[in-house]
């Protein structure tokens, strides 16, 4: 059998089609696979079982492939060739996968989708004219937008968090977007003003709620500010409801078993927020149960890929924010493209937890974790109380420590704090900001050349 024979036998899918005989409709075929992977349209069958046969002459062909040619922007000359099956002729036309997209049939754009075509949407047209240019959305320019809508003073602790990590760059928070394509004839990009936002951006809110059961809330919040902190936003909520429990080892300091692994659930909350389709009028969703959690992102899984390509790793990476991930990946946050989903999963088999759920909901994908089995795990106590109670007291140690810090030394930087106490510069920043309205420390002087003044 040969591999055309094969791919009949196999029916239609998403790279293949199959036509009674040359019409408009093989054309728009032609359109669709060109706009997707490529494909093959075999003419003169209805089905592996039902074979028709076609009688054609060269010049039929060469007519067929000129209508192709003519009506397709940009044109599309797909190989053609004759073949025997079940003793009919039949015509495989095979369409490359186009370089320039998206291809249209007299102003109309199609895209493969399974086994059959479909009109492509405006938004899909946009990301396939994005992806000839390997660019994506948040690299466009924001024609309504302003260098008020962002933030200098963040723009710079990300590049002290970037420089932390060996790197040189220069404290220049303009030159930096405008050497990251973030800043374009004196104009922001969509990832600009949602990375730095100043104080909060319309697209960027997370929705977040401690579920006492599935209709009774026992504490919520929102997350609308720049992309960048969200990420401890949203996982210091998550990790606030969650257990904690204190194994006594018998070493000098006792071992903390969460009912989760913090750097899976880290790992997570980070996806969301790089991975989001942020034109989606859906809003990302976090949900603590006393059980498990749920992550829910808009935004499908990109082409082909299944779910079970996504949980076993059968893809390749593919960005829907470029632009927004790069920034990630320059932070550190991102050690390597496509592998989040992979270490997640190996980290909660290594706690001796479930694999973690991920399914498609709507136009979205949710996530669902499951908690530790406290009744299997020794010295476990399952006390939300007691672990929230934990959780603050800590807060509020790292609070203290970084006033006394600064009472020592009023010249201490942002990342000198953050490397000192093992957090985040955006946490120093939660710290301090959170000090100053206590009323406890005063900035004198600008970010450079200044010191703080501690009040209390």
């Amino acid at each position: 059998m040969t591999a055309l024979e094969k791919m009949i036998s196999a029916g239609e899918n998403s790279k293949v089609e199959f036509k009674s005989s040359f019409n408009q409709e093989t054309i728009e075929s032609v359109c669709a696979f060109a706009n997707k992977k490529g494909g093959t349209i075999f003419i003169g069958l209805k089905s592996p079982e039902k074979v028709l046969g076609l009688h054609v002459g060269e010049e039929s062909l060469q007519n067929w492939l000129n209508e192709i040619k003519s009506k397709t922007e940009p044109a599309q000359i797909p190989d053609v060739e004759l073949m025997e099956y079940k003793g009919k002729t039949l015509v495989a036309l095979t369409v490359r996968e186009s370089a320039i997209k998206p291809v249209a049939v007299q102003g109309r754009c199609f895209m493969r989708r399974e086994n059959s075509n479909h009109v492509m949407t405006p938004v899909e047209i946009s990301e396939a004219m994005l992806q000839t240019q390997n660019s994506s959305w948040d690299y466009v320019l924001d024609e309504s937008g302003s260098m008020e809508d962002i933030s200098l003073e963040k723009i710079e602790r990300s590049i002290e968090r970037i420089n932390s990590r060996g790197y040189h760059l220069p404290m220049d928070a303009v030159e930096f977007l405008r050497k990251n394509r973030l800043l374009r004839e004196d104009k922001l990009t969509f990832a600009a003003e949602m990375l730095f936002a100043k104080e909060w951006h319309m697209n960027t809110a997370v929705q977040m709620g401690f579920f006492q059961s599935p209709t009774i809330i026992r504490d919520r919040d929102e997350a609308h500010g720049d992309l960048v902190s969200q990420v401890d936003q949203v996982f210091n909520f998550v990790k606030k409801h969650i257990n904690c429990a204190v194994v006594i080892s018998g070493k000098p300091e006792n071992d903390l078993v969460w009912d989760y692994p913090l750097d899976a659930l880290r790992e997570l909350v980070l996806n969301m927020i790089v991975h989001r389709d942020y034109r989606s009028p859906s809003e990302s969703c976090v949900k603590v149960f006393q059980d498990h959690i749920e992550f829910f992102n808009p935004g499908k899984l990109p082409d082909d890929m299944t779910v079970d390509d996504l949980v076993n790793g059968r893809y390749l990476s593919t960005l829907r924010n470029k632009a927004i991930a790069n920034h990630f990946h320059q932070l550190g946050e991102i050690e390597k493209y496509g592998s989040g989903v992979t270490r997640v999963i190996r980290l909660f088999r290594a706690a001796g937890l479930r694999d973690p759920k991920f399914e498609m909901m709507g136009a979205g994908v949710r996530v669902t974790v499951f908690a530790r089995d406290a009744d299997k795990h020794e010295n476990y106590r399952n006390t939300p109380e007691t672990t929230e109670k934990t959780t603050e007291k800590a807060t509020e140690n790292t609070t203290e420590k970084i006033l006394e810090a600064l009472r020592r030394n009023p010249d201490a930087t942002t990342q000198m704090l953050a490397e000192q106490f093992g957090i985040t510069a955006d946490g120093v920043y939660w710290h301090v900001k959170k000090l100053k309205t206590q009323g406890k420390i005063r900035r004198i002087g600008g970010d450079r050349g200044g010191h703080w003044e501690v009040l209390s």
